[in-house]
């Protein structure tokens, strides 16, 4: 089973108030984040990370990608290293990237820390992009607001623009990691653009 999951912000105090986050003390948090992720996911299973993974330094990153269950796989956020030490490499699924695409099910999905408006393939409506990085803010608003001008522009020139865009924040998912169809149903995580 695939997962996905961005912007958990593990270690980062601040976080708490800028997503108004029910924890007012890091461990805690981490703690119910790493109870919560490890209920819902196996050995077995991939975890997607859509960057901003960790705020801590490179043993905080060993210990809880040492604790948390599932195949990692990570895919940079502002705030994950430039440069990964090999010790952390060792414990994912394969080399950190920017940018991904795999296939879940029936759907092709681009897999980016960022929300890209013009993505590979946006005319298929089997393809979507899935991304973090807005977390719940203005900034998420105003994405939905260019997606919606996009797909406007687009069909006005007669372009079948579909705009499949959703948001991965922990948030959405009750700070936990997610499967597609949970993403796809989430109506907080993708506005409707029809």
């Amino acid at each position: 089973m695939n997962y996905y999951i961005a912007d958990t912000h593990f270690r980062h105090g601040n976080v708490m108030v800028y997503d108004k986050r029910p924890w007012d003390d890091v461990d805690v948090m981490e703690h119910d984040m790493i109870e919560r992720w490890n209920k819902r996911v196996t050995d077995k299973d991939d975890v997607y990370i859509l960057g901003d993974f960790c705020w801590g330094k490179k043993k905080d990153w060993l210990r809880l990608l040492s604790l948390l269950k599932g195949k990692k796989h990570i895919i940079c956020g502002n705030h994950d290293p430039k440069n990964f030490p090999q010790e952390i490499l060792d414990l994912l699924a394969e080399p950190p990237a920017h940018y991904m695409e795999i296939k879940d099910g029936d759907y092709y999905l681009g897999l980016c820390h960022y929300p890209i408006i013009a993505y590979h393939s946006d005319a298929n409506p089997n393809t979507i992009l899935l991304y973090g990085h807005v977390h719940n803010t203005i900034e998420f608003d105003a994405v939905n607001e260019a997606i919606k001008a996009m797909k406007k522009k687009c069909q006005e020139a007669g372009f079948d623009y579909k705009g499949n865009l959703y948001n991965c924040w922990c948030g959405f998912f009750d700070w936990q990691p997610a499967t597609l169809e949970e993403i796809l149903a989430n109506e907080q995580a993708h506005q409707k653009l029809d």
